[in-house]
């Protein structure tokens, strides 16, 4: 009777579906990798070739993922979508894979403005897991250092010191110098290879706002805050 009780739990379990508001709680940990979750009303905050991230509202720390689908999403930036798939642990990012269960499905309810993070680099990286698969924007200016192989360049706060890791996957690098000042840059924080790293939008608002000069770039764009 023990070991039947028990299985009719676990069966409970496994069967048991998350229901709205539970993004939060897949990336701290509270459901578990495995888990076949629901999720109600995402908006869509970047499409790639065979995924898609989305942050459940309302939006803070901890409410985006990564959406994998398997091939080109039937979705767009700004979509209010339900989600249910299977939530798995991919090199270390948190995911839901809509190839399971049977019923997996990403099914667009409207559409929502996609919230907008401004944020520092000292608070973006104080905790980068809560900004897993989020669209911020990075307010410090930042001026590219070193570029770097696979379509990656490394830049740095001027006002922090901090260093941030591009990466182009929306991004012409082809256009990346070194020496080029960033006012701010708009673009998904990701666990990549290992690293964390911005990848910047090609709609970004990128742009070496101050020239080479004696006033230093975190100078000037103290006058314009």
């Amino acid at each position: 009777m023990k070991q039947l009780v028990i299985a009719s739990l676990l069966a409970l379990s496994l069967a048991s579906v998350a229901q709205a508001g539970v993004i939060h709680d897949i990336r701290t940990g509270v459901i578990p990798e495995g888990s076949v979750v629901e999720i109600v009303g995402a908006v869509v905050t970047a499409v790639q070739n065979s995924s898609f991230t989305m942050t459940e509202l309302p939006a803070g720390p901890y409410t985006a993922i990564w959406v994998y689908v398997g091939a080109v999403p039937a979705v767009a930036i700004g979509d209010l979508v339900d989600v249910k798939g299977l939530t798995r642990d991919f090199n270390g990012r948190a995911e839901i894979n809509l190839l399971y269960p049977g019923d997996a499905h990403a099914t667009i309810r409207g559409a929502s403005p996609v919230p907008d993070f401004q944020l520092t680099t000292t608070r973006l990286q104080a905790d980068p897991e809560a900004w897993e698969s989020h669209v911020v924007t990075i307010t410090d200016g930042l001026i590219v250092q070193e570029l770097l192989p696979a379509g990656m360049w490394r830049a740095s706060s001027v006002e922090t010191g901090r260093e941030v890791i591009f990466d182009d996957y929306f991004y012409d690098y082809a256009t990346v110098d070194l020496g080029d000042c960033y006012n701010n840059a708009y673009g998904m924080y990701q666990w990549f290879g290992g690293l964390w790293i911005f990848k910047v939008f090609t709609t970004a608002d990128t742009d070496c706002t101050v020239a080479n000069q004696s006033l230093s770039f975190g100078a000037v764009k103290a006058l314009y805050r």
